[in-house]
């Protein structure tokens, strides 16, 4: 029993003798927020002490999706206690963010003692704070609209989330990371809304690297308005599956797929006549000519698109979808146009454009011999040779600039 109360006493004693208190670090952080106005302002701000002057904040942000880190000098007047900002001008054109826009963002702190201090790393959403968004979301995907009722949020979250099956089951794509969808009311609010570079026509921007697809619906619009989403949304999973440092996928093929995504079935009112016209007079362009960015002229370009959606079509029924998600593979990996042609469909530019022109019952082009439309066997996607040079397809949907320090 003595044995146990000498240990209960000791027991005792540690608990009551006053303990070292834990080492702060000399720099504390006392507030970090942020405040913005869409189009208008982005602004970081800072509350920080330390036991010696703090003689530099910086302010590091990267939008979510993009490499590159910006690394900015707060504003502040050094001292023991100081408050610090940094504020993004969204009137810059070289500043502008979609909505959407996910900012990851973190500070640096020094002070006279050569203390440093890194904060957490913290993300936000730049949303358009202008309207009172609804939102339907899933694991996939998030669509913002402001007008129109449930009933029409509903329509439009149910076809982005069919044009996602779609995509996986016919093209063998799918998303790598989930995508964001707003949906304004008119074509005023849309520019409003839109980088100011845009043209006044402009009915929708996809940009790729902020996974942000914003598109002008009306709710009286809305037939046109769930073909217009789609197309551009498709857009976005293209550029996450295919988007390398190498090569740009032929622009028929970006755009054929957007327009076969709209409808699987057969071409919309746009593009249907003046594809049937092309076909009954033999004035199709040639696949090489659709590589390259699409015409100016608003019918050249109707038949453009088109003529694009129903390649694609062709080539999912005629040689599969498995060898269409073939082919996107090896032009993820940075192959040529003929390069990848051949491999996931044993036929080139010009071979693919016989196949698809006889299948109209067309002749082939002047030249050329009628091509095979045999399936390709599936084949892995190889590496592709450096030192060739091609045709840049510019995609319809402008990526926006990130913000600039």
């Amino acid at each position: 029993m003595t044995q146990i109360r000498k240990i209960v006493l000791l027991l005792l004693v540690v608990l009551v003798l006053p303990q070292p208190a834990l080492a702060q670090d000399p720099i504390q952080v006392d507030e970090n927020t942020w405040d913005g106005n869409f189009r208008d302002y982005l602004t970081f701000s800072l509350e920080a002490h330390s036991s010696a002057e703090i003689t530099d904040v910086d302010l590091f942000y990267r939008i979510v999706g993009q490499i590159a880190t910006s690394r900015n000098k707060a504003k502040f007047t050094p001292g023991n206690t100081v408050s610090a900002q940094f504020t993004i001008d969204q009137t810059e054109p070289g500043n502008y963010m979609p909505p959407g826009t996910d900012v990851e963002y973190w500070w640096k702190i020094t002070d006279a003692d050569g203390n440093e201090l890194k904060t957490e790393k913290q993300t936000l959403t730049f949303l358009d704070n202008r309207h009172n968004w609804q939102t339907r979301q899933n694991d996939r995907l998030t669509l913002y609209w402001y007008e129109g009722g449930d009933s029409f949020g509903d329509a439009l979250f149910e076809r982005a989330n069919e044009a996602l099956d779609t995509l996986e089951t016919d093209i063998g794509i799918s998303l790598e990371n989930p995508i964001k969808i707003f949906i304004y009311a008119n074509h005023n609010d849309l520019l409003q809304a839109i980088s100011t570079g845009a043209q006044e026509w402009t009915g929708g921007q996809a940009f790729a690297e902020h996974g942000v697809v914003v598109i002008g619906v009306s709710p009286s619009q809305l037939d046109w308005g769930l073909g217009a989403m789609t197309h551009e949304m498709t857009h976005l999973v293209i550029h996450q599956a295919t988007d390398n440092p190498f090569s740009d996928l032929p622009r028929w093929l970006d755009e054929g797929i957007a327009v076969y995504n709209e409808n699987q079935e057969e071409l919309d009112d746009d593009f249907k006549p003046v594809f049937d016209r092309a076909v009954a007079n033999d004035k199709l362009m040639t696949l090489r000519t659709l590589s390259s960015p699409f015409p100016a002229d608003p019918m050249e370009a109707n038949l453009a698109y088109g003529q694009s959606g129903a390649v694609v079509k062709f080539i999912v029924d005629t040689y599969g979808s498995e060898a269409m998600a073939n082919l996107l593979n090896i032009f993820a990996d940075g192959a040529l146009y003929d390069e990848a042609l051949e491999q996931a469909l044993k036929t080139n530019t010009d071979g693919l454009d016989n196949a698809f022109r006889e299948s109209l019952g067309l002749p082939p082009l002047p030249g050329a011999e009628p091509a095979a439309t045999e399936p390709a066997a599936t084949e892995p996607a190889a590496e592709a040779e450096s030192g060739e040079s091609q045709p840049e397809a510019q995609p319809e949907s402008a990526d926006a600039a990130p913000a600039e320090s």
